[in-house]
Parts: C-alpha cells; sequence; structure tokens
C-alpha cells in the first residue's frame, strides 16, 4: 500500500513537470507576436512634382531631427522660395511707352524701381497653406514633411487684398485725370505711379498663385499703369513754360534754367502769349564799391507762376565776389549762379512740385 501510495506521488510530480512547460508553449503558440508596422514612403519624398505638379502647386521640402522641425523647415523653405521670386519679379522692371509730338513719335523706356518696403510686404502670409504628414526616413535618420499651396485656392483667397491695391490706385489716378492744369495732373499722375507700386507688388504675389488668373483679372490694369509715364510726358508736352530772366549777364542763367527745364521733359519757350507758364528769374548782385574795387553779394530768385497764382518759388545766394572789373564780376557771378541752379533747382522743384523722379 506504501509502494502505490510513492508510485502515485511520483506520477504526479511527473505530471506537473511535464505539464507546466506544456502549458507555457501552448500560451505561447496562442498569444500574437506583435509585428513592426511599417509605413510606405511617400512618393513626395522623392517625386515632390508628380504629386504636387508646379501647375497646380507651389511645395518645397524640409528635413529635421523631429516631425515639428521637418515641418517648420518645409513652411520656411516655401516662404523663401516664394518671395525670392516675387521680388526677384518686382525689382528692375522696364516699362516702354512712347510719347507723340506732333507727327513725331517717341520710343522711350522707364525703369520702374519698387521700394524696398512693399517689396518686403510681401513676407507676411502665405495663403492657403498646408502641409502632408511629416515622415520619418530611416536609410537617412531624418524626418521629412512636404509644404504646399494650392494655386487656385490661394488665389481666390488673395484677390480680395488685390482688389483693395486696385481701387486705391484708381482713386488717385481718376483725380490726376480730372485735373485741368497741366503741371496739376503731371503732379495727380506722379502720385498715382508712386501708388502703383503698392498695387503692382500685389499683382506679381497673386501671379505667383496663378499668373492666367491675374493677367486675365488685371492686365488692363498693368497696361494703364504702365501707360502713366506717356501721360506726365504729354503733359509735360502740353505744359509750355516762358523763361523771362531779369540782370542776367550774356544769357548766362536763362540758357541755365531753360536747359534745366528741359532736362526734365518740359517745353520751352520764349513766346509769353503760346505758354501755360511763366518762369521768372530774377537776378541780384548786390554790389558794394570799395574805392575802385567791386564787391557782388550775388543772389537769385526763379517763380513758376500760371496766369492767377505763384506755384513754385527758389532762392539762393552766393558768397562774396570780388573784381575790378564790373563785366568780368557780373559773368564770374552768373555762372556761379547756373552752376548753383543746375545742381539744385531740378530735384528741389521736383519735391516741392510732388512730381516723381
Amino acid at each position: 500500500m506504501k509502494t502505490n501510495n510513492n508510485f502515485r506521488n511520483i506520477l504526479f510530480l511527473l505530471n506537473i513537470i511535464f505539464i507546466i512547460p506544456l502549458f507555457f508553449i501552448i500560451s505561447c503558440k496562442s498569444s500574437p507576436k506583435k509585428e513592426k508596422i511599417q509605413i510606405p514612403e511617400p512618393l513626395w519624398v522623392t517625386d515632390k512634382k508628380a504629386v504636387f505638379p508646379d501647375s497646380e502647386y507651389l511645395a518645397q521640402l524640409g528635413t529635421g531631427a523631429s516631425a515639428k522641425e521637418a515641418q517648420n523647415n518645409s513652411i520656411a523653405e516655401l516662404a523663401a522660395y516664394f518671395n525670392t521670386n516675387v521680388k526677384s519679379l518686382i525689382q528692375g522692371e522696364t516699362t516702354s511707352y512712347s510719347t507723340q509730338t506732333g507727327s513725331e513719335v517717341t520710343p522711350a523706356q522707364v525703369e520702374r524701381t519698387v521700394k524696398s518696403s512693399v517689396v518686403t510686404s510681401t513676407d507676411l502670409e502665405l495663403f492657403a497653406l498646408e502641409t502632408a504628414e511629416p515622415y520619418f526616413l530611416e536609410r537617412e535618420d531624418k524626418w521629412y514633411c512636404c509644404a504646399y499651396i494650392n494655386r487656385k485656392t490661394a488665389w481666390n483667397q488673395y484677390e480680395p487684398l488685390v482688389r483693395d491695391q486696385k481701387n486705391t490706385f484708381y482713386s488717385m489716378f481718376n483725380l490726376a485725370a480730372s485735373q485741368t492744369e497741366p503741371l496739376e495732373k503731371i503732379k495727380g499722375y506722379s502720385k498715382a505711379e508712386l501708388a502703383s507700386q503698392d498695387f503692382i507688388a500685389y499683382l506679381y504675389r497673386a501671379s505667383m498663385f496663378s499668373k492666367e488668373m491675374t493677367d486675365a483679372a488685371f492686365g488692363n490694369d498693368r497696361k494703364l499703369i504702365a501707360s502713366i509715364p506717356a501721360l506726365i510726358q504729354k503733359e509735360k508736352n502740353n505744359c509750355v513754360l516762358c523763361v523771362k530772366t531779369t540782370g542776367d549777364f550774356g544769357a548766362v542763367v536763362s540758357s541755365a534754367v531753360n536747359s534745366i527745364f528741359s532736362g526734365m521733359g518740359f517745353t520751352v519757350s520764349d513766346n509769353e502769349a503760346k505758354s501755360y507758364y511763366i518762369v521768372e528769374s530774377l537776378i541780384n548782385y548786390n554790389e558794394i564799391v570799395q574805392d575802385e574795387l567791386i564787391v557782388y553779394y550775388p543772389s537769385v530768385k526763379i517763380n513758376v507762376k500760371s496766369k492767377d497764382k505763384t506755384l513754385y518759388v527758389y532762392e539762393n545766394k552766393l558768397d562774396k565776389l570780388l573784381s575790378y572789373n564790373e563785366s568780368k564780376a557780373k559773368k564770374a557771378a552768373c555762372e556761379s549762379i547756373a552752376d548753383l541752379i543746375t545742381r539744385e533747382l531740378p530735384a528741389d522743384f521736383k519735391s516741392t512740385m510732388g512730381l516723381s523722379e
């Protein structure tokens, strides 16, 4: 009986020894092994244009040590690409136009330089900006992301801002066109041309989204802006100035005044009846005689007048001039005055009258 009990105990232990490992084996086989999920590599990582074709999108890749860094870098790359291209389009634009005097047509060009503050204003915001889901590229051990803009969507979002600039420009242009005096028209057109810089900057940015849509919506406006230099020159041709000089010696100052206004594009005449404006130049020698020595303190005053009002006044004087010969003294004084007004008068006249350079 005791032997049987021992046998049962041994058998029980053997069952335990074999059953427990078997249980673990079965348990392991019945539990599914977790497999690592491999996300397919997005096509835009290696072939961006296949996913975001240039005809429909603006897109740039960015990389980084983290998904967020890659996303930020892709946006920065897109912004840099966008603004670099806008600035290269804006800067150094040359507009061709022609002017007509009688039967003579004169071709000309004007180089438009858009002020830097307008150019940098294009750095403000990227419209309709989206980013793809960042992807970790194991073979390079870094994250990739693609920032992109749908051209049509962005253009539609941006168009109202362009139209606001258009309205601002036209309010100034129409005001200029309504003026009756040539100088007032020139001044108004010059202000409108300056205001067009903002409009042009917005047009170029819109063109980056879609040139076709921009040309269709604003093509005629671009043509009007391009015509402003010709409109200004037309008014300058109508703006006939009669130069009258008092106290000149050998027509030295008179010749300089004629050259100055001709150089600014105005028509100069000696016929007061056919002139719209009178340019009065007064030279005063302010003479002091000391024994036989002639001492001059030369001064000049130039007035530009219409029929009923004075539009512009320029005044200046020179240091004293000494001579024993009156003719030589007056000639030297007038030559010095001519040099002075040649240097100063054009810029001062344009600035005072609000005319563009």
